[in-house]
């Protein structure tokens, strides 16, 4: 049992937010690492935990167990980005930590973390490096994507140093409060989950911002798939499809980009009913995500005011870095 921290005497630097659903298997070892990471960081922290309505105990035992954190309770189930979200809104900290419940910090992460953004006001966000649990293989790193013929492609780079990223983890990262707020927080339209953390990092680039890889900040992931559990692992599949059409919709505004992509749309959806895997699971992602295309549009006039840099220049910083994602 975790023994309770001095109370708070100043508002916290750090604000350490953890959604958790249906976490038992997990949460008790995330929450004391979470806890020593903090107190190692030296920073005034806080740390809340935002429980998505889960029905196995969990947030009842981690309320028993560590009565030094925050907790806030759902009503009903509202999914990752939403539960994300509230926390933010109530967190007292200038910068957010977020951390899966499935994920136990490395006594350095939440100090690796933090550090850059306490040192760089010019930074949205730093996402740090996440390694299975047997302490080796990593399943997070640098990443960053290409497109080419209009194909969007991840890649990855486990780079061993700082350095500039295009895509933050939603689930071992760090955000500047202010900004993720200004922002809107995680955008539910990617519910229940998939790719808000693609977005609103990618947004950060377009706005002006930077984010950076910290490989220092390691946390090792449990990898439970609570949100397969939840869903289903076909409608998990469709589900990343569909947001990663929203990812691109919302966020593309070169016109080569849109070009490029729509270009390449009759093929791939001549492919998809010649091809019963991939291709028929990204068709049913697509299909759903055009069925939203009124929001996404609303969305893309909303976003339009605040663009700085172009997809091209993005994408160009990030050329050759990485290799693309199997």
């Amino acid at each position: 049992m975790w023994k309770s921290s001095p109370p708070i005497t100043m508002r916290p630097t750090l604000s350490i937010i953890i959604a958790n659903w249906n976490g038992i298997a997990f949460l008790q070892r995330c929450l004391s690492a979470t806890l020593l990471s903090a107190q190692a960081s030296g920073c005034e922290t806080e740390v809340l935990l935002i429980d998505d309505a889960s029905t196995d105990n969990s947030a009842e035992q981690a309320a028993r167990d560590f009565p030094s954190i925050r907790m806030l309770r759902n009503i009903e189930n509202s999914g990752f980005g939403a539960t994300c979200n509230r926390g933010a809104r109530q967190a007292q900290g200038d910068i957010l930590i977020f951390v899966n419940n499935d994920l136990v910090p490395r006594e350095p992460m939440v100090a690796e973390l933090a550090a850059p953004l306490l040192a760089d006001d010019q930074l949205f966000a730093v996402s740090g490096k996440t390694v299975e649990w047997d302490g080796h293989t990593p399943n997070h790193v640098n990443m960053a994507a290409s497109l080419q013929d209009g194909q969007f492609t991840l890649t990855f780079d486990d780079a061993a140093t700082l350095s500039p990223t295009m895509f933050v983890q939603g689930g071992c990262c760090a955000m500047r409060r202010d900004q993720f707020l200004n922002f809107g927080g995680f955008h539910p339209i990617f519910s229940p989950g998939y790719w808000e953390d693609y977005d609103i990092s990618y947004r950060g680039l377009k706005s002006g911002w930077r984010n950076l890889y910290n490989p220092k900040a390691v946390g090792n992931h449990l990898g439970q798939g609570s949100m397969v559990r939840a869903h289903g692992a076909r409608s998990i599949a469709i589900t990343r499809q569909r947001n990663r059409e929203f990812f691109q919709w919302l966020n593309f505004t070169d016109e080569a980009f849109i070009q490029s992509i729509t270009a390449s749309l009759p093929a791939r959806v001549a492919s998809a009913f010649v091809e019963p895997g991939e291709g028929r699971l990204w068709l049913r992602g697509w299909m759903k995500a055009l069925a939203a295309w009124p929001e996404v549009e609303k969305e893309r006039r909303n976003r339009s005011a605040n663009l700085k840099r172009s997809d091209s220049d993005i994408f160009a910083e990030f050329a050759d870095r990485g290799r693309p994602c199997p």
